[in-house]
């Protein structure tokens, strides 16, 4: 039965999920209502169960429902994207290539690597995608994105992808010009526990370190006035207060030298987690595959 699904099934599910209506999916795509009731009735008897539940004020998904609609969205990206990578290979170029970027690499391996696939694919389509860790990987798992790079965590969130380690990125810990603890030789970890900090969330690979580097002194972990991820922000926050923030290395080390922050002599050790690059699968496109190996080439000069 399955082999009569078709790919416009698909698009009428979503569209009438999306929407909420039946009616209102009609207008949207420019079908008629009778045309649309026809094709879920369809993609209804091709599975043997009701994927919406009707009522007066439209239509909403059932359990099954639910669980084809994210499949089905799944895979349409994916033929999209293989539809556009055959079509590439068939004019000359290459396709497209869709990356989440977490903070950490935006100033750093990412500009690089970039600049350099340019140079290889000048004709590649490239689409830069921010945003939490949470919300890249729903993207990534739903084939919105070929791959995500940022620190690697340690844990069940990656645990169904394929992550290729590529280097370690140190982290500073930085404070305003003039926040007291710049005059003080030594700075403890007794020291920082005084002040207010400005943190990722917890369980963010960067907060995982910092809360661990005060519990092994046997000092309670920093409770941040504020958790963000954002680098621009979290300057400014350090910079116009009282504040302790960390930063890459390569962030911290332009702001010091412009003496818009101090870094304090606070060593981390080998406490930081990899940075990597995070995929649904080991299978790649071309374009994929190309961008990791620039990716790989580019860390090893920097390492």
């Amino acid at each position: 039965m399955t082999s009569s699904l078709r790919t416009r099934h698909l698009e009428v599910l979503l569209a009438v999920a999306a929407a909420g209506s039946m009616q209102r999916a009609a207008q949207r795509i420019r079908l008629t209502q009778p045309a649309i009731s026809k094709l879920i009735g369809e993609i209804e008897a091709i599975f043997g169960t009701a994927l919406f539940e009707r009522s007066k004020r439209g239509v909403s998904l059932t359990e099954s429902g639910q669980a084809l609609v994210e499949r089905a969205q799944f895979l349409l990206n994916d033929l999209q994207h293989t539809q556009e990578e055959i079509a590439a290979i068939d004019s000359g170029t290459i396709g497209r290539l869709r990356i989440g970027a977490l903070p950490v690499v935006e100033s750093s391996i990412l500009p690089q690597s970039l600049a350099a696939l340019r140079k290889q694919a000048p004709a590649l389509r490239i689409q830069i995608e921010e945003g939490t860790r949470a919300s890249l990987l729903a993207s990534l798992r739903r084939g919105e994105l070929d791959c995500v790079i940022g620190r690697l965590e340690v844990g069940s969130a990656e645990a169904e992808l394929h992550c290729e380690k590529l280097l370690r990125l140190p982290v500073l810990i930085v404070a305003a010009t003039r926040h007291p603890l710049t005059q003080q030789k030594k700075v403890t970890l007794s020291d920082l526990a005084a002040y207010p900090w400005v943190l990722p969330r917890i369980g963010a690979p960067i907060r995982t370190v910092i809360d661990s580097l005060f519990v092994s002194a046997g000092l309670a972990a920093p409770a941040p006035l504020i958790e963000s991820t954002s680098i621009r922000l979290n300057y400014e926050l350090v910079r116009t207060s009282d504040m302790i923030g960390v930063m890459s290395e390569a962030a911290a080390m332009t702001y010091a030298a412009q003496r818009r922050l101090a870094i304090l002599p606070i060593d981390l050790g080998d406490r930081l987690p990899y940075v990597g690059v995070m995929m649904r699968s080991a299978r790649m496109s071309k374009a994929m595959a190309l961008f990791l190996r620039i990716l790989r080439e580019q860390c090893r000069a920097g390492a």
